[in-house]
């Protein structure tokens, strides 16, 4: 299958990136900074260009079956380029013929599905601005008639993959998930249906 990840350099992003190539994928690698991207494959095409340039996204979508974001950002004060990020990718979905959206979220954002510490202090206190874009994105696909699912990871750590995961409507069922388990999740959905237009929470054991 043809697919394209965005944030294809982030902790997670790589992860998916490489996953992808071990099954077998034809894996588009979209980056700020292509050097930034730490795979070399055969069958990988890394694409450097910015979220918010709407041109070099539509290149980067021409040919693609399935999309995946795993886009973060960092900044404390208001930004909306999670949200205005997944904007071009949706239209440029919608040009190209690219049906399929899998979106890396964050347990939170749908603003009653995380424990009081991290909900009423650290959100607030840290991540304020952060987990309104990502409200905003959130938003933003559930408006497209794409089919979409959007993955809503609770704490996530560097430990390896172990395959066994649990996923909930709600709240997380743990409080931490490795990545390469967020990863594994959303890979496994570019076929699966069965959280279609829903945002499951994925947690670990």
């Amino acid at each position: 299958m043809r697919i394209i990840v965005f944030g294809a350099n982030g902790r997670t992003g790589v992860l998916l990136v490489y996953q992808a190539l071990e099954k077998g994928h034809l894996v588009t690698a979209f980056a700020r900074r292509a050097g930034s991207v730490p795979i070399r494959h055969p069958n990988l095409t890394v694409i450097q260009g910015d979220i918010l340039d709407y041109q070099r996204v539509r290149e980067a979508m021409a040919g693609q079956e399935v999309a995946l974001s795993a886009l973060g950002v960092n900044q404390r004060k208001y930004n909306t380029i999670l949200s205005d990020g997944t904007k071009n990718i949706m239209q440029a979905m919608k040009e190209c013929g690219v049906k399929r959206f899998i979106c890396m979220s964050s347990a939170g954002v749908l603003g009653n599905d995380v424990g009081f510490i991290f909900g009423k202090i650290i959100v607030p206190l840290l991540l304020k601005q952060v987990m309104e874009d990502k409200k905003r994105q959130l938003q933003v696909i559930r408006d497209s008639d794409l089919e979409w699912v959007v993955v809503r990871p609770s704490g996530l750590t560097d430990s390896p993959k172990t395959g066994k995961y649990r996923i909930t409507a709600g709240p997380p069922a743990y409080r931490s998930v490795p990545r390469a388990d967020v990863a594994d999740f959303m890979l496994r959905l570019m076929t699966d249906r069965t959280y279609d237009q829903q945002t499951p929470a994925i947690a670990g054991y």
